[in-house]
């Protein structure tokens, strides 16, 4: 852990967005000291290191180059595509594919029973640890927790999509 804590996490992340999903969003259930305490704006760098992100339907399942979202909207329970949209330096083109990409996992962003079994502070962080996280980056105001339900965040989703749509036809 201490030569991992010599690196930035945008850093560890980029490295590790060469290895499968699962992989990469183990390490970082088993490393919170790597993120418990990032702000908002840290995030927003690790979302600008990521950049440019693969294409959503012609990567694999397995593709680590998302893997920020998804663990910041399922295990954290913040919106982080909503964090992402909000940002001025991404292109359109770029939340096109962010959306795309949590159109297609959208299911996968929600814990289930087993997943909550899983944060017990054993191999992986325990929940309430995540919820301590969780807590300081919404206090800051500048990032929303995931409220909806599954069926609430593919209209979400939609929605958002519908609005880049309408911006790239003017």
């Amino acid at each position: 852990m201490n030569e991992l804590k010599k690196y930035e996490l945008a850093e560890i992340l980029v490295y590790q967005a060469k290895f499968p999903f699962q992989y990469v969003l183990n390490f970082l259930l088993s490393t919170p000291l790597l993120w418990m305490n990032k702000s908002f704006m840290d995030w927003v760098v690790i979302m600008s290191a990521l950049n440019p992100r693969p294409k959503p339907f012609k990567i694999d399942i397995e593709d680590a180059g998302y893997v920020d979202i998804p663990f910041m909207c399922k295990y954290m329970r913040v919106n982080a595509i909503e964090l992402f949209l909000q940002q001025e330096k991404f292109s359109n083109k770029e939340k096109e594919k962010l959306l795309l990409y949590s159109n297609k996992v959208a299911v996968d962003l929600f814990m289930d029973e087993l997943d909550i079994e899983f944060l017990d502070g054993e191999d992986w962080v325990h929940r309430d640890q995540i919820e301590v996280a969780r807590l300081n980056l919404i206090s800051s105001g500048r990032i929303n927790q995931l409220k909806y339900t599954k069926d609430e965040l593919s209209e979400y989703i939609q929605k958002e999509l519908k609005a880049l749509s309408i911006i790239k036809e003017q």
